[in-house]
């Protein structure tokens, strides 16, 4: 969330361009660790060469847009970023009839599909020699691969779920799934 925290201009596309970076930071360092925790299993690698994001990985990312969510929304219920929580606060006060909640909505709603995106870029960079890998972003963003945020869904036991539906749980709930 470092892009967040040092966050020093006030326009909303620079609150933007941090949160995309700061998701897609995070996404890269879950593949990494991800693809590290598989050992010498070269399957998740293979897998999202070919455009497809193994369930077990999508299931992480999608923790990681609600937590984001979150932060932008203010409903995140932990302690360990309150400096970054006062910061976005900073971006949404209450003015001219339109209350800070409105205002953060509004925010989410233009910028989650960017935000996701950003997410999915940053699987296309080689974790080794962090160069973006062209073929894979774009097998990445091909609607048929069902990657999009509108298509994007993982299945967890006999429940199908999709993007918008997780992140829009309660954090304390997500926790439970």
């Amino acid at each position: 969330v470092i892009n967040l925290q040092h966050l020093t201009e006030k326009t909303s596309d620079d609150l933007r361009k941090a949160f995309i970076k700061c998701a897609a930071v995070e996404t890269f360092f879950l593949w990494h660790k991800y693809k590290k925790d598989k050992n010498s299993d070269l399957k998740p690698q293979t897998e999202l060469e070919s455009g497809k994001i193994p369930d077990d990985f999508k299931r992480q990312m999608f923790y990681t847009f609600g937590d984001f969510r979150d932060l932008c929304l203010d409903k995140n219920i932990g302690s360990d970023v309150s400096d970054v929580e006062s910061k976005i606060k900073g971006f949404f006060p209450n003015s001219s009839g339109e209350t800070s909640e409105t205002k953060r909505k509004k925010f989410w709603e233009t910028n989650k599909n960017d935000i996701w995106e950003g997410m999915l870029c940053s699987l296309s960079y080689d974790t080794d020699t962090q160069r973006m890998d062209h073929d894979v972003r774009a097998k990445l963003m091909k609607p048929e691969n069902n990657n999009t945020y509108s298509l994007v869904k993982f299945s967890g036991g006999d429940k199908t779920t999709t993007l918008e539906e997780f992140s829009s749980r309660p954090q304390f709930l997500r926790w439970f799934t």
